[in-house]
């Protein structure tokens, strides 16, 4: 074992991931050897990483530490917010520590109260990187630090995405002994304390030798580096097993799929000819049954004297049921298999040949399309196959330009220079040198002569009808600049899987996630105004592109084909990028996503890496803290309703509120007293209103009452589990083109209640992904990521008053309890505003647990009343919603496939 005075250097055994920190822990363990602390406290542990090799380090020395986490394990604007596997991973971790480890799930600030001040011998700082953050941080805990203590500061030499630690250090380094760590971003050690151990102080001189980075620097430095090029050597080995073992398992799974589909088939044309045969034993049987029935019902409709002509009426169509040459039965096919939507689109299709013949010549004048691919050594065979898709367009007015980029197997250059020859249309760059895609499609868009660019990776598919489908789009929207498709997914073996129904326009969702995608079609003009590809955005250079499109376009200019059009290629190497790669990429994303939105709102907005890879959390600005009103409709049942206000003021981190809870005529002795006691509180009153209940009627009462600049419609049978739903919501509610904010509501047993509202579900409206697991993803990570809406439900609604009463409010008239908050929506929508769902506020729906069903004729009436208002008023039973997509069922809510329609 290597030692390094006098004290072993060890490498931590818990590996989570690769993390900045990775290389700096050897050096925090033999920093524990070396300082024996008595108390260890890391403020931002996130997956544990540095603080288990700590904490490994006091087990190894057998030292008498006590050592503290403190961390919300929610996330931030640096690390991204994270799901509750995070914790459980920490959790299970400490396990092994719980003798003298602590996990404190609190924020910084809340976790004072729980250290001795003067205790801390070792504190490491990283939690937030904002120089404000990191400054408040370290002054706030420094009355827990000790004399001897050492103070650790993470990414003190990153200079991106907002960080400044390494401002603060700047600062603060010259006043103690110090030095720092320049690699794997940076870690600064601050002697604060004057009674630091003698082989403690000793490492300053030894940093700051010939004026550079001393031996201590180089000596960790070099030993990070041999743990982590361990570690990966050790992960590629272990890959290098589990592909092996994956192969053999699957090999394995198809020899046994291949037999039992062999035997299942053979079973199933047994049953299949048994079931014709006893079939055809009894169909002439049948058929005489029918008819003999038949004949006597008819007769029954004619008899004398005679029936009424309802009674008549009845026994005749009976008959008719009854007809031997109707058709017995009819079999619903299944829309589950998207195998089976492809062969009834197959069907369909060629029912409409003439249709779609007639289109092409109708169209043989439309606009000329260039078709942009940037290619770099693409395989042979999957290059000529996307070249074949371009070729067989059924649609003419095309030409393809393709940029190489600089392959360097020859095989590419040669498919690209035969492709060239063949076809006038298609024209080849060989650039001299390697750019990238951003540079390779600039350079095929230099040579495009087309009215709009339509953008195809090399190996890709384009579907036969897709530019014409693109072209009959532009035909009846002349102003579109830009045009995109659904999308699916292909395998070598030509099976197409995994579509990709998508919604129309959604502005809110593509700064989350670029859903648009393939096929993406844009003005040829639009793009050469904003010059093109955005060299340094490569991994997600689309994304930027569009996102710097939409200062030039309205809303009305994208337009979305719901067909899909383009199979995009799930080559084996297509996922296989480095992880750091795809951590470049995610970071490329997340630097197009904030510059767009800073150039578009004329102010710095922070985003944020999101749940998944390759999504992304804006953090919207919320400065002025307008007011906020929350209303909540009550009668009796204290129980629900105590735990709804009781969550709002003890869980919620925004401070300009008040609450306004409406009493609908309670009469139990407890629930006045608690009326009585809560409204002696400065931000809750209680008003009382004794008519019939009419939920629409109640809140608009109390929004007669408030002057605040927003109101919360909250049910009183909520409770909230986020702290920041609050400043989440307004911060959505309070942009000027917003109007209803919708939060995401679980049942208590974890399940999804509430993630937006689809309208057409059951004729009116159904909850999306209702009864979906909490730590779903949902359709294409829809469950986690903020979004449009059309509607969102009331139970926990934010609007600004002026919006809602510029609507009329909630509709007392025709919808006193069902339905209301989807009518405010539309009105809202009609009104020209947007309205959102955010993941980011989330809460526990007890639902209707304050008031019974409607089981009496009289509630049965109002319902059924209230459902016709929303049809004749809306149409919803024919409303194509376009958070949704026609493709996907409106008989079910988990976005199931619906019934093909091409």
């Amino acid at each position: 074992m290597v030692k390094f005075l006098e004290q072993d250097v060890c490498e931590p055994t818990y590996q989570p991931l690769i993390t900045s920190w990775v290389e700096h822990g050897p050096f925090a363990m033999w920093l524990v050897q070396a300082l024996q602390p008595k108390r260890i406290v890391e403020l931002g542990t996130h997956y544990g990483y540095s603080y288990f090799a700590m904490c490994q380090a006091v087990k190894q020395a057998k030292l008498s530490t006590e050592c503290f986490a403190v961390d919300t394990w929610a996330g931030d604007e640096h690390s991204g917010l994270y799901s509750e596997d995070v914790f459980d991973c920490v959790r299970a971790e400490n396990k092994q520590y719980d003798g003298f480890s602590t996990l404190l799930r609190k924020t910084f600030d809340e976790a004072l109260s729980d250290i001795k001040d003067g205790s801390i011998d070792l504190l490491h700082v990283d939690g937030r990187h904002f120089y404000e953050d990191v400054k408040h941080d370290f002054e706030s805990w420094v009355p827990k630090l000790s004399k001897r203590a050492v103070v650790l500061f993470h990414d003190t030499v990153v200079q991106e995405r907002g960080f400044g630690v390494y401002k603060y250090w700047a600062e603060i380094s010259d006043s103690h002994p110090s030095f720092n760590f320049t690699h794997c971003h940076g870690l600064g050690v601050l002697l604060w304390g004057p009674e630091v151990p003698l082989d403690v102080q000793n490492l300053v001189p030894l940093s700051h030798a010939k004026g550079g980075p001393g031996i201590i620097e180089s000596f960790f430095e070099a030993v990070g580096a041999s743990a982590t090029q361990k570690r990966l050597l050790e992960d590629k080995a272990e890959q290098i097993r589990a592909e092996q073992i994956e192969a053999a398992q699957i090999r394995a799974a198809q020899i046994a799929a291949e037999t039992a589909a062999q035997i299942g088939e053979a079973e199933g044309n047994i049953k299949k000819l048994a079931g014709l045969l006893a079939d055809a034993r009894r169909r002439p049987l049948k058929q005489f049954k029918r008819l003999i029935v038949r004949q006597l019902l008819l007769a029954l409709s004619k008899a004398s004297p005679p029936l009424s002509k309802r009674t008549a009426k009845r026994f005749t169509r009976s008959a008719e049921k009854r007809d031997p040459n109707r058709s017995e039965i009819r079999r619903e096919r299944s829309a589950n298999s998207y195998e089976n939507i492809l062969e009834e689109w197959s069907r369909q299709r060629l029912a409409m040949s003439k249709e779609t013949n007639d289109l092409v010549q109708r169209l043989s004048d439309g606009p000329m399309f260039s078709v942009i691919v940037p290619v770099y050594n693409t395989e042979p065979k999957l290059l000529r196959e996307m070249i074949n898709s371009i070729l067989n367009q059924s649609y003419a007015n095309w030409e393809l330009c393709i940029a190489d980029d600089a392959s360097t197997d020859m095989r590419t250059q040669e498919v690209l220079r035969d492709a060239a020859k063949s076809d006038n249309r298609i024209k080849v760059v060989f650039r001299t040198e390697n750019g990238h895609i951003s540079n390779a499609s600039n350079s095929a868009i230099e040579v495009a002569n087309g009215d709009f660019l339509v953008l195809v990776d090399h190996d890709d598919l384009l579907d036969r009808d897709a530019l014409l489908h693109v072209a009959e789009v532009i035909d009846q929207y002349p102003d579109a600049k830009i045009i995109y498709t659904d999308e699916d997914k292909i395998r070598e073996d030509g099976t197409r899987y995994d579509p990709h129904f998508k919604p129309d326009w959604n502005r809110e969702l593509l700064y989350s996630i670029n859903y648009v995608s393939h096929l993406g079609c844009y003005d040829t003009q639009l793009v050469k105004k904003i010059d093109g590809f955005r060299v340094g955005f490569e991994g997600a250079q689309d994304h930027d592109l569009l996102l710097r499109c939409l200062a030039h376009v309205s809303d009305a200019q994208i337009q979305h084909i719901p067909k899909v059009l383009y199979s995009w290629r799930a080559s084996p190497g297509s996922t296989a990028d480095s992880a750091d790669a795809k951590l470049y990429a995610w970071d490329a994303g997340v630097r197009a996503v904030s510059a767009a939105l800073t150039e578009q709102h004329g102010q710095e907005i922070e985003v944020a890496r999101g749940p998944h890879p390759f999504t992304y959390i804006p953090r919207w600005p919320n400065d002025a803290e307008p007011s906020v009103t929350i209303i909540i409709p009550t009668r009796d049942r204290l129980d629900i309703t105590k735990l709804t206000v009781d969550s709002i003021l003890e869980k919620t981190d925004y401070e300009n509120y008040e609450i306004i809870i409406v009493d609908n005529g309670s009469i139990e002795p407890e629930t006045l007293a608690w009326f009585e006691k809560i409204s002696r509180s400065a931000c809750v009153r209680v008003i009382r209103d004794d008519g019939p209940f009419n939920y629409s009627a109640l809140n608009n009462k109390a929004v007669a009452q408030t002057k605040a600049d927003i109101v919360a419609l909250v049910n009183n049978d909520i409770e909230i589990i986020s702290k920041g739903w609050l400043r989440e919501m307004v911060s959505l509610a309070s942009r000027p083109d917003v109007g209803c904010v919708g939060a995401k509501l679980y049942y208590p047993d974890n399940r999804i209640q509430h993630a937006g509202v689809i309208v057409g579900i059951g004729r009116v409206a159904g909850h999306a992904f209702k009864r979906a697991m909490r730590s779903d993803f949902g359709y294409f990570a829809r469950l986690n990521l903020p979004q449009e809406y059309t509607v969102v439900t009331g139970a926990c609604l934010v609007v600004r008053r002026d919006v809602y009463n510029a609507v009329g409010g909630l509709n007392e008239e025709h919808l006193a309890v069902a339905f209301n908050d989807v009518d405010l929506c539309l009105k809202i929508k009609a009104a020209g505003y947007r309205n959102l769902w955010t993941p980011l506020a989330e809460m526990y729906h007890h639902e209707s647990a304050s008031r019974k069903t409607d089981d009496t004729p009289e509630k049965k009436a109002r319902f059924d009343s209230e459902f016709q208002y929303m049809i004749d008023k809306w149409q919803t039973d024919t409303f194509e919603d376009p958070a949704y997509n026609p493709n996907l069922s409106l008989d079910h809510e988990d976005f199931r496939f619906g019934a093909a329609r091409w």
